[in-house]
């Protein structure tokens, strides 16, 4: 009994030594200033100020939780840190010990969900491009990683769903879109669709036998190729609308004549074809000597101004899946072809970000 009252006793007696250990360590740590506890940690007095100059108060026993750290200095320092990302810096920093501290920064700062994806030089870069899209983050990186080029050109081949393969997935075209509907090599008309609202061009506003465009365009091109005469640019539409049926004989007597592979770089499929809508016109003549005339130069420099855009421009070719025509021109509206125009992109990287990405 008293063996048991003796050990009772010594436990009773450790007990309270460790309650006063405590008390007087928490009180010690109490009585000194968060710049002494810093010091401690082994932060330097220039560290020091620069961590209350940009760290809220709430934050302080985060820094001492964390240790000393020199790219904790680093990341407080750069001009672009905001305080209010404080805790997203560090999380991802401990996910990413080895990664640039700048690239750290621009991926939090970007506000988007990429926590899980590794810091890097390539997605840091991505993520500051005017029409990245945050869920083709894992396509951009896996295209990026294995092909040498901008990221702007990541971006708008990956948004155009060009790394997918052309013809590999097959999309209705969407006619709620109205003059913006996309018709490429993933979108496609239905074999019966006909614009209910086809009006024919005649006079000087036309030379071939494809004369009909949906009403909206028809006045439109009217009055762009009015404008144009205005600086002795004469224009005229030589192909507008084409049903699916035409479509069909068109790309098989292009398949008959150079192969199927060549006729792809060229002439759309039935139902894939951008004539079908009634939105888009061939000008003046079909033909690579249209480049550089006057009319050519007049279109590329103000067709956005009535509504229309450059088709398949050159150096467009991997994302509209086309060769480059000089005379394909679409009306898109004139709020949409001054962004194409301005911003120097396709109809399908237009779509992706202002349609697509805002319908999800």
């Amino acid at each position: 009994m008293k063996k048991k009252v003796l050990i009772a006793s010594i436990l009773v007696l450790i007990i309270a030594l460790f309650s006063l250990f405590l008390i007087l360590y928490n009180g010690e740590n109490k009585s000194k200033s968060i710049d002494e506890m810093l010091k401690d940690e082994g932060y330097s007095d220039n560290d020091i100020s620069i961590i209350l100059k940009k760290v809220s108060k709430d934050n302080y026993n985060d820094i001492l939780e964390f240790g000393y750290d020199k790219s904790l200095i680093d990341i407080l320092s750069s001009d672009d840190y905001d305080e209010k990302l404080f805790d997203n810096y560090i999380l991802y920093y401990l996910k990413n010990k080895d990664a640039n501290i700048n690239d750290i920064i621009v991926i939090v700062n970007s506000g988007y969900d990429l926590y899980n994806y590794p810091a890097s030089s390539l997605l840091a870069s991505l993520t500051e491009e005017k029409y990245y899209i945050n869920d083709n983050v894992a396509r951009y990186l896996d295209y990026g990683n294995s092909h040498d080029v901008s990221p702007k050109k990541i971006v708008g081949f990956v948004n155009s769903k060009a790394d997918l393969g052309f013809y590999s997935e097959s999309y209705d075209s969407n006619l709620d879109d109205g003059n913006l509907v996309l018709v490429n090599k993933f979108y496609h008309l239905k074999e019966d669709y006909t614009p209910s609202d086809l009006i024919s061009l005649g006079g000087q506003y036309n030379k071939g036998g494809n004369n009909k465009m949906r009403k909206e365009a028809a006045e439109a091109l009217m009055k762009m190729i009015d404008a144009a005469k205005l600086d002795n640019i004469i224009l005229y539409n030589i192909s507008a609308f084409r049903s699916y049926d035409y479509q069909v004989n068109l790309y098989n007597r292009y398949i008959k004549r150079d192969g199927k592979e060549a006729a792809d770089k060229y002439s759309a499929r039935p139902g894939y074809s951008e004539h079908q809508s009634g939105l888009c016109t061939d000008l003046n003549e079909v033909s690579d000597a249209f480049e550089g005339t006057d009319e050519a130069i007049w279109l590329k420099n103000n067709a956005y101004k009535y509504g229309f855009i450059l088709r398949f421009p050159k150096g467009k070719e991997d994302i509209t899946g086309y060769k480059y025509e000089p005379w394909h021109y679409r009306y898109v509206g004139i709020e949409a072809a001054k962004i194409i125009y301005e911003d120097d992109i396709t109809l399908e990287e237009y779509y992706a970000y202002y349609i697509e990405k805002n319908s999800d």
